[in-house]
């Protein structure tokens, strides 16, 4: 960790995070790092699962997806929980993907977009940007 770095995400209070991937196996790996960061993490390698839990845990304040995904791809993930949430409420949204073409196209949809294999410390900067500006 860098000298003068925090470990908890900046302003904003205690958002929790939501990692959705449906390659299993990088879950755990990034929750632990954002753990022992100071944030509270929930996975789901399920995007349907993920979206109704987006929804349901007022909680929640950014989630990470990736963006290609088999049974719901990221893109429609993002859609679905915006257009479910309460006009009072926001939810920050981050895009890893592998497919360095699929950055470009989806800003529209979101601007964080980050490229796999994802930097943990990238990842938590993009997070703790979302917490900041609490969108």
């Amino acid at each position: 960790m860098s000298e003068g770095r925090p470990n908890f995400p900046l302003v904003g209070g205690p958002a929790e995070i939501l990692l959705v991937d449906d390659e299993e196996d990088i879950l755990p790996e990034y929750a632990e790092f954002l753990t022992n960061r100071g944030m509270t993490v929930q996975i789901s390698s399920d995007p349907e699962q993920a979206a109704q839990l987006a929804l349901s845990r007022p909680e929640i304040g950014v989630v990470v997806t990736d963006l290609r995904m088999a049974k719901l791809d990221g893109a429609m993930l993002i859609r679905r929980v915006r257009d479910g949430l309460p006009a009072e409420r926001t939810i920050g949204f981050i895009i890893v993907t592998g497919d360095a073409g699929a950055k470009l196209s989806s800003h529209d949809l979101c601007e964080s977009i980050l490229l796999k294999p994802v930097d943990p410390e990238a990842l938590f900067d993009a997070i703790n940007s979302k917490i900041n500006n609490n969108n």
